[in-house]
């Protein structure tokens, strides 16, 4: 369980201002907060919140992971004014530690009902070196909170599970979370995901079909450490509200060992990680002289950004004779013969706007500064030719086959001696 301060900032003319009552109640009269599956109060009717500021009213109770909750608030602006309620909903709340920090779950994909979606998850040390878990699980919700489906997922390789999800048919058009859990040395770990369900998705670009996966995972292979790449004890960007705080590089790697520091000092609750824009949002806000920090893991590409790679090296390879017209979904899937040389390419070309990269001064601080950076820049080029040059012969050798084969025979015809062919005699006999 995990705390989690829920609040309403109250305003006359974008100014804010005390109302005259402010608690949390529901128009029938019921509950404050109560849980919405189970029905559990949390905060009966009419408790009266904190008021820490002028305009401004909090109350704090502990979350449990997946669950929703309703919340109401009853506001009288004046006396005598006719009470006005406004009820939201919120969660479901998914840890990422034992220690109650929570986590904006990335979106893995838009399906179809009556498909499959793949989901998977990777579990790696700060390091981005990969570690196996015990006791891994999955469990699937609606935006409602009801429990879709549970499951046990696949290990293919160390640190990497996947679990296939038949989606039924008459499966409901909506946003569903998906939450795993995982045991690392005793402790219990949680990673949020979200996929959506529509009946107008176009599976054939589906940056998360089954081969692109595949492909996508065997492409992090050649350019895996720019797939993992740690940063540590790096100082946050404060927004005006001092709630959140913004890092250099977004696309964290949801990996053991993310640490949250404030003021030296090790945080274990009251925040909610966005690993995928790399921001953290305190429950509380802070002072102009807090200052956070934090150890993270990032994948320098997006899923999208290596997808478009694949593609482009695909109808590269497409374009050189005999022209083809592969792809890898359809009714053409590229030949395994050649995914050696198109993943090659796409290294190639992911490298190539890595080099470009390290000649803005951030992206510069992961290989220690300019100076490093351009050390880096040239051991990166000698790289690119190399998956360059590898793929240039594959794709000059497209042309040799293998082709369907075929054989012309030809029977010669022969003549007695002095024999000429019907035409030579026509010729012969017309004075030709």
């Amino acid at each position: 369980m995990a705390d989690r301060t829920i609040f309403i900032d109250y305003e006359e003319g974008e100014v804010p201002t005390n109302a005259y009552s402010i608690t949390l109640s529901s128009e029938d009269g019921t509950y404050g907060v109560k849980a919405f599956d189970s029905g559990i109060i949390i905060a009966p009717n009419n408790t009266t919140p904190e008021n820490p500021s002028t305009g401004r009213y909090e109350y704090t109770f502990d979350t449990v992971p997946g669950e929703i909750y309703l919340v109401s608030w009853k506001i009288v602006p004046r006396v005598g004014n006719t009470p006005v309620y406004q009820e939201e909903q919120i969660g479901p709340f998914q840890d990422i530690t034992n220690d109650g920090i929570r986590a904006v779950a990335d979106k893995k994909g838009t399906y179809k009902p009556g498909s499959t979606a793949f989901l998977f998850l990777k579990v790696t040390t700060i390091d981005g070196i990969p570690i196996n878990a015990s006791n891994v699980n999955i469990t699937i919700r609606d935006s409602n909170g009801s429990t879709i489906g549970t499951g046990d997922p696949d290990k293919p390789t160390d640190g990497f599970y996947v679990y296939e999800w038949d989606i039924d048919e008459d499966q409901a058009n909506g946003d569903y979370n998906i939450s795993w859990e995982y045991t690392i040395d005793n402790v219990i770990y949680y990673e949020a995901q979200e996929v959506i369900i529509a009946e107008d998705v176009d599976l054939v670009s589906s940056t998360y079909n089954p081969n692109m996966i595949a492909t996508r995972e065997a492409l992090s292979y050649y350019i895996s450490c720019a797939q993992h790449v740690p940063a540590y004890f790096e100082q946050a960007k404060p927004t005006f509200d001092r709630s959140t705080y913004r890092f250099t590089f977004p696309r964290w790697n949801q990996s053991t060992g993310v640490k949250i520091y404030r003021n030296n000092n090790l945080v274990e609750d009251g925040i909610e990680i966005d690993y995928f824009k790399g921001e953290v949002k305190f429950d509380t806000p802070l002072t102009q002289y807090d200052m956070v920090n934090a150890d993270y893991n990032f994948r320098w590409f997006s899923d999208e950004e290596l997808t478009r790679f694949l593609e482009n090296a695909l109808g590269d390879l497409n374009t050189y004779p005999p022209h083809t017209a592969y792809d890898f979904f359809g009714n053409t899937v590229v030949p395994d013969r050649f995914l050696p040389s198109v993943i090659r390419k796409a290294a190639a070309d992911a490298i190539r706007k890595l080099m470009m990269c390290l000649q803005f001064q951030e992206p510069q601080q992961v290989f220690g500064g300019a100076e490093n950076a351009q050390k880096a820049f040239s051991n990166f080029e000698t790289l690119k030719k190399n998956y360059e040059a590898d793929w240039q012969k594959t794709a000059d050798n497209k042309k040799l086959g293998p082709y369907p084969r075929t054989m012309i025979i030809s029977t010669p015809e022969y003549t007695l001696p002095g024999g000429r062919s019907r035409w030579f005699r026509y010729l012969f006999s017309s004075g030709q």
